[in-house]
């Protein structure tokens, strides 16, 4: 059921990186080389979690394929921790206030 409500794919700055829904520990994963993002089966059945973790998952892709993956002694969980929990959330309240014009 949860492989039907998740897209097959997604377009990130004009690259396709399939969605991999599979038995994993973690919540997702992204594979940049393979141009996928796993997400784990309990994560794909919880619409709000699989939201957040694609999210999460798209924003390493990008950095990714913007080159800072290969920056050195610069970490990359804390950039997109602070996108995913800073930035996105302020975005999305911005938004729901536009659309109430």
């Amino acid at each position: 059921m949860a492989r039907r409500s998740v897209p097959s794919s997604v377009m990130i700055a004009g690259i396709k990186f399939r969605i991999v829904i599979k038995k994993m520990e973690n919540w997702g994963m992204m594979h940049f080389d393979d141009r996928e993002i796993w997400i784990s089966e309990e994560t794909a059945a919880k619409k709000d979690i699989l939201v957040d973790t694609l999210r999460h998952e798209m924003l390493h892709a990008t950095l990714s394929i913007a080159g800072h993956s290969w920056a050195k002694k610069i970490e990359e969980e804390p950039i997109v921790r602070a996108i995913e929990h800073i930035f996105l959330p302020a975005v999305d309240a911005l938004m729901a206030k536009l659309n109430k014009l």
